[in-house]
């Protein structure tokens, strides 16, 4: 079962609440236990128990003073039952007088931060209790949290002070792997940063700042100025005009050639990196005056992202923009890499449509000139979408997913069912197509004029204009199974709802992790041919590859999913 869940959220910030303020005693009291009230003394029905020990991941020692959360997965009047307790000095906790039923548990102690039980990615086990079921001999690993500090300083050995460090990770992401921003934090006055908190894995970390002495902006001198041409003025406006590059480290402007930091349980990582400043490179965009006085005097700010890793984009914050002529823009302050520069669409004062803006990627490595008109429009992308038997639910929204960068686009859907991208400034590229609503409804057709639709993945080109029309239904479909492994519940599978050309259906995967019992539920399954798989430590996988999947393929369940339908399957753990 999935770990994050509203129904447990109360409880999961209670238990946040109680570690937070909890100071472990000198010698730890004897095992708490934490006792289900009876909602009904007429007819009590059976009582179970939920109890193990709460261990280092790393030791298998025992952790005393840990706090232990428990909260049904499934509410009902006798199965309401929402605690916590604090481990004794042997590590123990017990949870009594529970009614038939799955329960989720989650613990936190000092150094070790909110976890659920045997958790993976989001997922994590459920603990089923009931007759024939063992769950009074749980070990709950709790893996201690690790951490990067270090200091930033420049080429003088001066703290850098609030810097920008970025940390990266190479883990999966949508079922295929990629390198992704998952933390930031600032350096202090004295250059120093601290980032906790942190599972294991590859991480990369990135620092970007400005030299508190740069003035990249360039000042028109005038010909009078006795000194205006003289070699000391450009020396000194050259000594000014200088920017710290994007640094991974240990001390590279390349993220192709940066060194990844590997995290264990506990690791204690001490990563310096130091700042050197390079000249300054500029960037002039041309946009002609009739796009300067479309916007009568307001400033068009330029987006500014920096290409890194995989495909990932990176804001520039820190780069000044001004308006240097009429119709022209520069942006300074940069160094050499590739970058993707947006101009946003403009609307003047009198005019009810806006002009549509445009993007180009450029590889910088001097000072530049672009024009407007060499640069691609952005993708105008509109649609209607016709909710089959219902009105458009509130709050709706259609998405584009960019599978390579990450990005998505959102945009809502009006009660008549339109909607439009035209101002998100959408580039050529691919994209998933997905719905979000808070009812039960699924994409049943989708058709693109404009652009190429296979699967959920729409095909689009530089500044097309596509129409998306689609069907929405009420009624999605529901898998409950049971993993097993020599004819035994197997726990802590990953299983994954394979879709029929998974390379462009990558939005009708679905995933669980089997719980105590080798149970798993798919939910929210738009109704087609699926084939259900369980892998045990499958969970560094890339589980939408197809071509990983393949071998997984041949011993899965083939399954057909009808609308508002629940099937039951049994599924061998491969």
């Amino acid at each position: 079962m999935t770990a994050v869940l509203p129904r447990i959220l109360s409880v999961l910030l209670l238990l946040a609440t109680v570690s937070a303020q909890q100071t472990p005693p000198a010698a730890p009291a004897p095992a708490h236990t934490a006792t289900a009230t009876q909602a009904h003394t007429a007819s009590a029905p059976q009582r179970y128990s939920i109890a193990g020990v709460v261990v280092n991941s790393l030791t298998g020692q025992p952790l005393a003073g840990a706090s232990v959360a428990i909260a049904p997965v499934t509410r009902g009047e006798e199965r309401d039952f929402s605690g916590s307790v604090v481990t004794a000095a042997d590590g123990r906790f017990s949870f009594s007088m529970l009614t038939h039923g799955k329960y989720s548990l989650a613990a936190t102690a000092r150094g070790y931060s909110l976890q659920s039980f045997d958790r993976h990615d989001a997922y994590a086990s459920a603990i089923a209790v009931g007759p024939d079921l063992d769950s009074e001999h749980l070990v709950f690993r709790l893996q201690p949290d690790a951490s990067i500090e270090g200091n930033v300083t420049d080429e003088n050995n001066d703290p850098v002070q609030y810097a920008m460090v970025r940390l990266f990770q190479t883990n999966i992401q949508g079922g295929v792997k990629k390198t992704v921003s998952v933390n930031q934090s600032q350096t202090d006055d004295q250059g120093h940063y601290h980032i906790g908190h942190l599972e294991p894995g590859a991480y990369y970390l990135a620092v970007s700042a400005r030299p508190w002495y740069a003035q990249n902006v360039r000042v028109p001198r005038s010909p009078s100025s006795p000194d205006s041409n003289s070699p000391q003025a450009a020396q000194d406006e050259a000594a000014l005009d200088v920017t710290y590059p994007l640094t991974f480290y240990p001390d590279v402007n390349d993220s192709a050639d940066a060194t990844p930091l590997q995290l264990t349980p506990g690791d204690r990582e001490t990563a310096d990196v130091v700042l050197r400043a390079v000249p300054s490179l500029h960037l002039r965009i041309h946009t002609g005056t009739a796009a300067q006085s479309a916007v009568l005097g307001r400033m068009i700010f330029p987006r500014v992202e920096q290409r890194i890793f995989d495909g990932y984009l990176e804001s520039v914050y820190n780069a000044p923009t001004s308006w240097v002529a009429p119709g022209v823009i520069e942006i300074s302050g940069l160094s050499p890499g590739h970058y993707v520069i947006e101009i946003p669409p403009s609307t003047g004062a009198n005019e009810k449509s806006n002009a549509r803006g445009w993007y180009r990627e450029i590889d910088l490595t001097g000072d530049a000139d672009l024009s407007a008109s060499e640069g691609p429009a952005f993708v105008t992308i509109t649609g209607t979408i016709f909710f089959e038997d219902s009105r458009v639910p509130e709050h709706s929204l259609i998405q584009l997913v960019n599978p390579d960068t990450g990005e998505t686009f959102s945009s809502e859907i009006s009660q008549n069912g339109s909607f439009e991208f035209n101002s998100n400034n959408v580039r050529a590229g691919r994209y998933l197509v997905t719905m979000g609503t808070t009812q039960r409804f699924y994409l049943k057709k989708l058709v693109a004029t404009g652009g190429k639709m296979v699967g959920r993945t729409l095909e689009v080109g530089a500044g097309g204009s596509v129409h998306l029309a689609a069907i929405a239904a009420h009624g999605a479909g529901r898998v409950d199974g049971t993993a097993l492994r020599e004819g035994q519940p197997f726990a802590g599978a990953m299983v994954v709802l394979v879709p029929q050309d998974p390379a462009n259906n990558s939005p009708l995967f679905r995933r669980d992790q089997s719980d105590s019992d080798g149970t798993f539920t798919l939910s929210n399954i738009v109704p087609g041919a699926y084939t259900v798989i369980a892998i045990a430590n499958g969970w560094n996988l890339e589980w939408a590859n197809p071509a990983v999947l393949q071998p997984y393929l041949k011993h899965g369940e083939s399954v057909q999913v009808p609308a508002d339908g629940k099937l039951q399957v049994k599924v061998q753990v491969q």
